[in-house]
């Protein structure tokens, strides 16, 4: 099993190597490019990230590069590092334990596709996964810069999402209760962990102060944030369906055998089920169902799976034990000699091919090229357009990176108060080119019927532009496990 489940990883980062740098990763790269040229996020850059996804890409970008090679390299230095993390989590226990949770994680992000690579989630919890293994650590040998080491991380985590802070919180206590019922002292792991958690918080406040950013930056708490979020909901089944997914047959035998085997919760098995409830209520509440939202919740599912199933083969004992180690085997043989080769075969699939990317750098080129830098403006989100103004180094015209800010409805105030803002800054200064891709990000419409959600720039549009070109897709991408027609753009040409 370790032999298939290891040759399968090695495909991955084989098979890989080469993916190119797209989805929401790209947008915020390009927003990184324009915050060294002068703009600032929240005050210019409408935007519903938190600071530290600002803060963790520019400083990849400004230290390993830019370029899809650099962030194939983060991406790949990220699993390694959940990978030890899991091992240092299972090791006490079984080390193969590690080995099956790491490699199933890699291929699940594997299988997850293209657009997944570096995404802000899996950055958060792997720094959740880093933060629990050295917790455990700490506990388990008294040591309390292990325990600040777990604070620095659970910081650095809520910066990306602050919703985990409770997580964190949970976590701590539970160690200083074990702490205490071992006569232990905790007050200093407490101190530590307390101290170090604000170094990350106190570095995303540096941050927005350096960039004069804070007012905008709260503003959005209560406009953008709420409005992002209460797009693209999914049903609660859809949701329930959709967190395991890639894992639900191993999932399905490991209920089974929790229900047979009826483990003894020790502290560290109650944390790893924190996590996996936290994960769980992060994805549910997020309603839309993407797969980088299920990463907080696998990064704690598959270690607890991985020990119960290797605990119940080693350790089964009594009338029930030759079934408990049938279901036991069946889930290993399950992850090891289906899950793994089935996902390695699905990235095999996936081409990286960029048409909608690749086809609009040609046709910038034609209009201008670098001369259009601060007189083009992207009317999209993730289709490709901002991705093509960064890999050709071209400045937008304005701060507006996404059409949901545009296209929503007129009695939203985020969106009164950002067409106002666009207005004005396209009155002063007019761009030459106007690229408008075809889908409304996130629920649509498609066929650029988006227009018509804001009648006053369709005829801004046709009075003082006119259709330079109107692409549409040949053949679909196949970023992920099902192939998915990219979006078409037209180009638009002041008169």
């Amino acid at each position: 099993m370790c032999c298939s489940m290891g040759l399968c990883v090695v495909l991955f980062f084989f098979w890989s190597r080469h993916w190119p740098l797209v989805g929401d990763a790209s947008l915020i790269h390009y927003i990184c490019f324009l915050m060294d040229h002068g703009m600032a996020p929240y005050r210019d850059l409408g935007d519903m990230n938190m600071p530290g996804a600002y803060m963790i890409e520019w400083t990849v970008m400004h230290s390993i590069g830019g370029g899809e090679v650099a962030w194939r390299v983060f991406d790949f230095a990220l699993l390694v590092i959940a990978a030890l993390a899991m091992f240092a989590i299972t090791l006490p226990y079984d080390w193969f334990a590690g080995c099956f949770a790491a490699a199933l994680f890699i291929l699940v992000h594997g299988r997850d596709g293209l657009g997944q690579a570096g995404q802000r989630d899996f950055t958060m919890a792997i720094c959740l996964l880093v933060a629990t293994a050295f917790l455990f650590h700490g506990v388990r040998r008294n040591r309390p810069w292990s325990t600040a080491l777990f604070g620095l991380f659970a910081g650095v985590a809520a910066t990306i999402k602050p919703t985990i802070l409770p997580f964190g919180a949970v976590l701590l206590l539970l160690a200083i209760f074990t702490l205490r019922r071992r006569g232990q002292a905790a007050y200093a792991h407490a101190v530590y962990a307390s101290i170090t958690f604000f170094i990350g918080p106190i570095m995303a406040l540096v941050f927005l102060w350096e960039k004069h950013a804070v007012g905008a930056f709260v503003s959005g708490l209560s406009g953008i944030v709420p409005y992002y979020a209460s797009l693209g909901h999914r049903p609660v089944s859809f949701l329930l369906l959709h967190s395991v997914s890639p894992l639900l047959p191993l999932v399905l035998i490991w209920i089974v055998l929790i229900a047979v085997l009826r483990h003894r919760l020790t502290w560290e098995r109650a944390a790893l089920f924190c996590g996996v409830g936290f994960g769980l209520i992060s994805y549910v509440v997020q309603a839309r169902g993407y797969p980088y939202y299920r990463y907080p919740l696998l990064v704690f599912l598959l270690p607890l799976m991985a020990l119960d199933f290797t605990a119940a083969l080693r350790s089964a004992s009594g009338k029930l034990a030759p079934a408990i180690r049938v279901i036991a085997a069946a889930g290993l043989v399950t992850g090891a000699l289906i899950i793994a080769p089935v996902s390695a075969f699905l990235i095999h699939r996936y081409e990286t091919h960029t048409d909608f990317i690749s086809s609009l750098d040609q046709d910038l080129e034609a209009l201008g090229g670098s001369k259009l830098s601060g007189h083009i403006q992207c009317i999209d989100s993730i289709s490709g357009c901002g991705t093509t103004l960064y890999k050709m180094r071209l400045v937008q015209s304005t701060g507006v990176l996404s059409d949901f800010l545009l296209f929503g409805p007129d009695t939203t105030p985020v969106v009164h108060m950002t067409r106002e803002q666009f207005d004005k800054a396209m009155a002063d200064n007019p761009p030459q080119v106007i690229v408008v891709s075809s889908w409304l990000h996130i629920d649509g419409p498609d066929h650029y019927m988006k227009l018509e959600k804001w009648p006053e720039f369709a005829d801004y549009l046709a009075k003082d532009y006119s259709l330079k070109t109107d692409w549409s897709p040949s053949r679909p991408d196949h970023w992920w496990s099902r192939q998915q027609w990219p979006n078409g753009y037209r180009i638009y040409v002041l008169k």
